[in-house]
């Protein structure tokens, strides 16, 4: 009998429609499970308090609300912690299950592979105001987010926005702690799966992504990741398609093109990516001028 146990760290969301529909689903399997929420010092107090009403009441579940914000690794590593069970699905908060068979898809593979991964698909229409360059960024990718894609690179593609894994060997590897702010701790967890010849499946079994920031504090996001790929090149190297196409400018020595377009157009990008019509050629650019000015 598989026996799960199903780890969501929060920041500022409410997730009691994703905590009752896998609490719905797993019982409806008859499977020994838990869920357990971790909120990393939400500083919205409105949804610390939903989530801990909620959450606390529901049967097979746990919150646990921390005093200070540890980050994106160290709280996953957390949740492994204080886990039971040999099977750790992992979730981002921010998500809804498209159907009542999520949680079946996932266990019908759990005792092939160590590492099986569901993917993410993004709403139909944009959800909110202000997140064109969010929602177009990841509308464009979810095109190739199908499993017959994510297979041909299994450890590159990897994300930790949905994935199932064998305890034993997420507790061989674990989140990179040394990972601080935003971004590149689950390209750096891909490396150590790869490493370690960890056996890994990518499904066609999406959750549906519906926590799309708002432009600027994407812009932002994306700035803390590319700093983190920049102190960890070293270890992620070619696992990061950016990181490939800035050491490509590098030996044909093309890198000043990058450094006059952002000194002449640098304000008008910034500009265009936080309107309502971004350009993902433009930002492109963004991300190539932020490496190039750390690499210098």
């Amino acid at each position: 009998m598989i026996s799960l146990s199903i780890l969501i760290p929060t920041y500022n969301w409410d997730c009691e429609l994703l905590v009752r529909s896998l609490q719905s689903q797993c019982a409806s399997l008859g499977i020994d499970y838990e869920i357990i929420v971790a909120d990393d010092c939400s500083t919205d107090i409105d949804k610390r308090n939903s989530n801990k009403n909620t959450i606390e009441n529901l049967e097979n579940c746990l919150y646990i609300q921390l005093e200070e914000n540890i980050g994106r690794a160290a709280i996953r590593n957390m949740l492994a912690d204080r886990s039971s069970y040999s099977k750790l699905l992992f979730l981002d908060c921010d998500a809804m299950t498209k159907d009542d068979r999520f949680i079946k898809r996932y266990l019908d593979k759990s005792e092939e592979y160590d590492v099986v991964c569901g993917g993410l698909v993004h709403p139909d229409s944009q959800p909110y105001p202000c997140v064109e360059l969010r929602y177009k960024y990841e509308k464009r990718a979810d095109k190739k987010r199908l499993a017959k894609y994510r297979n041909k690179e299994p450890y590159s593609r990897f994300t930790p926005f949905s994935f199932l894994i064998d305890r034993t060997t997420f507790m061989s590897i674990r989140f990179p702690e040394d990972f601080t702010g935003y971004g590149y701790e689950d390209v750096m967890f891909g490396v150590m799966l790869k490493k370690k010849e960890v056996s890994i499946i990518h499904i066609d079994n999406p959750l549906i992504h519906i926590g799309i920031e708002e432009n600027s504090i994407f812009l932002e996001k994306t700035r803390q990741s590319i700093h983190n790929l920049y102190n960890h090149r070293n270890d992620i190297g070619n696992d990061s398609k950016l990181l490939m196409q800035y050491n490509r400018l590098r030996k044909i020595h093309f890198t000043w093109i990058i450094h006059i377009i952002d000194k002449i157009f640098g304000k008008l990008i910034i500009n265009n990516l936080q309107g309502n019509r971004p350009s993902l050629f433009l930002f492109s650019i963004y991300k190539l001028s932020i490496i190039h000015f750390l690499w210098r």
